[in-house]
This record gives structure tokens, C-alpha cells and sequence, in this order.
């Protein structure tokens, strides 16, 4: 019986240490699926953006002819577009109007966004702007400025 006590108390002791390490395991995979879920959902959007552009459903077809039909500087860069922008405008209506942005923020929500314009004119200095959309509508423009 001693050496079975034994065995029992030396499992318990390693308990919190099996039970900490599983723990940081579960925490990481959560980490990692919500992660991926906020990729999809951006991904998901771009297909979504893509595919009424074009009014096809391929985004094969879509990205080739975007390639094709690209201008040699990008729209935004029209300070007549970013005027003609408002509030209330949806989010495809802004890419119709300024082109694909540069890069987009989306917020774990869902439901605010931030679609951004800029290029890097010299070292640590840029040309930026961008548009901030609430459930794909603009609440707020932020005109591009030398930064």
C-alpha cells in the first residue's frame, strides 16, 4: 500500500503542472481560431468587393482583368476624388471612387473598418490617407497628407 500512496501523491503533485501547460494549449488554439476567423472575414469582403466590381463570380476572371485594366497612378491620388467623397457613402462606393486602398484594418467586431491610401514618397516620409466606415458606411474621411 505504501508504494501505491506513493505513486498517488506523486501523480497529484504533477497535476497543476499538466493542468497549466493544457490550459496555455487551449488559450493559444483560441488565440489562433480567432485569428483566423478575423482573415476570413477580410478575405470574405475582398471576394465580396472583387465580385461586384466585375459583376462575375469568379475571382479568377475578376483579379486578371483587374490587372489588365489597372491606370499608371492609382485614383486616390485625385484630390477631386477624396471631395467628392461623403459620409454616408457605402464602402464600395468609396473603391469605385478611389480605387482598391493600400491596406485595411477591421476591427474584431466586424462592423468598423478602416480602408487606408498611402504610398512612401522618401525615407520616413509618406503620403497617407484614409476612410473609416461603421457597419460599411463612411463616418469619417481623412484627406491624404504628407506625413
Amino acid at each position: 500500500m505504501k508504494v501505491t500512496a506513493t505513486v498517488v501523491a506523486m501523480l497529484l503533485m504533477g497535476l497543476p503542472v499538466l493542468t497549466t501547460a493544457q490550459d496555455y494549449k487551449v488559450i493559444k488554439l483560441e488565440q489562433d481560431v480567432r485569428n483566423l476567423e478575423q482573415q476570413v472575414r477580410e478575405l470574405s469582403r475582398q471576394v465580396t468587393q472583387l465580385q461586384s466590381r466585375s459583376g462575375t463570380s469568379s475571382p479568377i476572371q475578376v483579379l486578371g482583368r483587374d490587372r489588365a485594366a489597372q491606370p499608371s497612378s492609382p485614383r486616390w491620388f485625385e484630390a477631386k476624388r477624396w471631395q467628392d467623397l461623403r459620409v454616408g457613402m457605402s464602402e464600395l462606393q468609396v473603391i469605385e471612387a478611389l480605387g482598391p486602398p493600400t491596406s485595411a484594418r477591421v476591427v474584431a467586431d466586424g462592423n468598423n473598418s478602416t480602408l487606408f491610401y498611402a504610398l512612401e514618397i522618401a525615407t520616413e516620409r509618406f503620403l497617407g490617407g484614409s476612410v473609416e466606415l461603421q457597419g460599411h458606411r463612411v463616418v469619417k474621411i481623412n484627406t491624404p497628407v504628407l506625413k
